[in-house]
């Protein structure tokens, strides 16, 4: 059950960088007082970065990268309007060997300096789909990791509600990427058979708990790579989609007589056809559009299709939100590396969701390369219709939208869309699509092409810092070559975190927060007691598995932080309060010693508001960047 209905408001605030107070602190594991005020996203230095950074990747005719550019040769343009290049740089990444246990690092603003970057930064999201057949695309992607990656590039994979650390130990992620490879097709199969029906557009879209142990096999299987489940994306359009969503279900039930209606037309239709009858093709094409018309919330799908497309693109938006909200203030060059067994399909034919996808990527400076693994798709349902000229719409159709052209089937269509979302996902955000191709080549392309690219930089002659999006264009002025750039960003103010570890906690909590179900990275059990008084409280009461937790060696101590929240609500989900505190633990080895044991244990009153309350505790392990939480019923 959802505690935090005001979530949605925190992620808003979370994505626009609005932040305001920062966080409690205690010392030890003394037991915090109530708070009922909320802390927002820790403060900030406020800081205007003019200077707009534009990586630009130019590429010949024989998609090889162009080396030799001048900075005379490009054209910036902001909405439309020439910029003035005020930096310019070559930039290439070398064979060079990585520093023994590198780590990715996380910046406290994006720089407002144009410095040349010294690796690259993959993330490989595998989004919904069986991508070992029928183009071996797994396969593609491990060569790609072992053979073509260079030293210093770091790379993490997500798949479903997991993910891995970043590493430049490639060895590593190769195994991780086997083990998806036996698992894929079973967790495929059981999710397909799940999503099915009104409870895929109506009900929850997130994976069921009877899955997770084959998902934590892929990801969870000893060594020095660690992992972790990760709450999905705050979709910022989530809202939009879900309530088109429910209107296409809705569409769908409400239209139901008329379906009947149509089929029954169709057959008559069909007794004309085998008779031969005068114009029975132009009256099956016409009953076809009649079908359209009647489906066309749904991009013209019936709904036994329509519902787990509409389902698995709901989860493969979630985890790429997730992915540019990970990477944004990570350094190096980032790109991920989505693949999807035939695309992203939304609940009607506008492309409002993915340019907001675009928007946030290209902000991030995130580029995201596309890779369609499912094959090329034969279409069985084609109607030949020769000689038969039919209008570019319905008879009667207010949308400004055109229906399928009548040589091709109805789910055909709706592939069509799902792919060039992919193509238009991958070209504003400077990344690359590959659309039932040569998965490895490709890949190998990407890693050719993205060896090398141009930094630019630009003053705004807006001077208005008023939030809005703006586009950026890139031209070169040099025959047959093809540039690729991001294309926009957000014209704000560069907020600067004081602390990243206490802005990265309340982005972590929050994104908990408001997932649906457990999380389990960072272990704990959790009881609560109600004390009775002139104030009837709940006591909640936390035991943390401290094995799992990260500590550090500072001054021979055994050094953690961790952030709690604990959030209640009513049985009907609405929030009540919230509690927040931070625990720093400084340990001397005997100590540590005896919390391996017994576990850190921490306590804090809430106040009893209604008689059956509930409580989300959220636990966000600072050293190791792991959350844990749980919902429990107060007894």
């Amino acid at each position: 059950m959802r505690l935090l209905k005001y979530s949605t408001l925190l992620s808003i605030v979370t994505l626009s960088l609005i932040l305001t107070a920062g966080f409690p602190t205690i010392a030890g594991q003394a037991q915090a007082p109530v708070q009922e005020q909320r802390p927002g996203p820790p403060g900030t230095i406020r800081v205007q970065v003019r200077l707009i950074p534009v990586d630009v990747i130019v590429t010949d005719q024989r998609d090889k990268p162009v080396v030799d550019m001048k900075q005379k040769e490009f054209q910036i343009f902001e909405n439309g309007r020439p910029q003035e290049i005020r930096h310019f740089s070559l930039q290439t990444f070398a064979v060079d060997a990585p520093d023994p246990g590198s780590k990715s690092t996380l910046r406290n603003i994006p720089s407002p300096e144009l410095a040349p970057q010294t690796s690259r930064t993959f993330l490989i999201l595998l989004g919904r789909g069986r991508h070992q057949t029928p183009l071996r695309a797994v396969d593609s992607l491990i060569k790609f990791v072992l053979k073509d990656l260079l030293p210093k590039d770091k790379v993490a994979v997500f798949a479903y509600n997991s993910a891995t650390d970043f590493t430049t130990d490639h060895e590593r992620i190769v195994q991780v990427l086997e083990r998806y490879k036996k698992s894929n097709d079973k967790i495929e199969s059981w999710l397909e058979s799940r999503m099915r029906g009104l409870a895929t557009v109506y009900g929850l879209k997130e994976i069921p708990k009877s899955f997770q142990p084959e998902i934590d096999k892929i990801f969870k299987s000893g060594g020095a790579l660690t992992s972790r489940q990760v709450p999905p994306g705050r979709i910022t359009e989530k809202g939009t989609i879900v309530r088109d969503w429910d209107l296409a279900a809705d569409t769908f039930l409400r239209d139901s007589d008329r379906a009947a209606e149509t089929d029954a037309r169709k057959t008559v239709a069909e007794e004309i056809a085998e008779e031969g009858g005068p114009g029975s093709q132009i009256m099956l094409s016409l009953i076809r559009f009649d079908t359209i018309e009647a489906g066309f919330a749904t991009v013209s799908l019936p709904f036994d299709a329509f519902a787990p497309m509409a389902g698995g693109s709901f989860q493969d938006l979630q985890n790429l939100f997730t992915c540019i909200e990970y990477l944004r203030y990570m350094e190096g060059e980032k790109h991920v590396i989505f693949f999807t067994g035939e695309g992203l399909l939304f609940p009607n034919a506008s492309n409002a969701y993915d340019k907001g996808l675009v928007a946030m990527a290209n902000d991030a400076r995130v580029a995201i390369h596309t890779f369609q693994t499912g094959g090329s798709f034969a279409d069985p349902e084609i109607v030949p219709t020769k000689g038969v000229t039919l209008p570019a719409q319905p008879r009667g159709s207010t949308t400004t939208v055109a229906p399928p052209p009548p040589e091709l089937s109805a789910a055909n269509w709706s592939r069509s869309f799902m792919t060039s979302t992919l193509e238009s996902l991958a070209r504003q955000t400077g990344g690359r699509a590959t659309i039932c191709n040569d998965i490895g080549q490709a890949l190998n392309s990407l890693d050719r092409t993205t060896r090398v690219q141009y930094l630019l930089g630009y003053y705004p002659k807006d001077e208005r810092w008023n939030g809005e999006y703006r586009n950026i264009s890139v031209k070169a002025n040099r025959p047959g070559v093809k540039v690729s750039f991001r294309h926009g960003y957000y014209a704000r103010d560069t907020l600067r975190p004081y602390d990243r570890e206490e802005f990265l906690a309340f982005s972590r909590i929050s994104a908990a927060g408001g997932y649906e179900g457990d999380l389990q990275d960072v272990a704990f059990k959790v009881t609560t007691a109600k004390e009775a008084g002139s104030t009837p409280q709940i006591r909640v009461t936390l035991q943390v598995d401290a094995e799992k937790i990260g500590f550090r060696m500072v001054d021979l101590r055994h050094v953690t932080r961790l952030h709690i929240a604990i959030f209640y609500g009513d049985a009907d989900g609405n929030h009540l309060g919230d509690n927040w505190k931070t625990v720093n633990l400084e340990l001397p080895e005997d100590n540590y010693q005896r919390v391996m044991q017994s576990g850190i244990q921490y306590s804090a009153t809430i106040p009893m508001k209604v008689p059956e309350q509930l409580v989300k505790v959220v636990v966000y392990d600072a050293v190791s960047d792991r959350v844990g939480a749980k919902l429990v019923k107060v007894k």
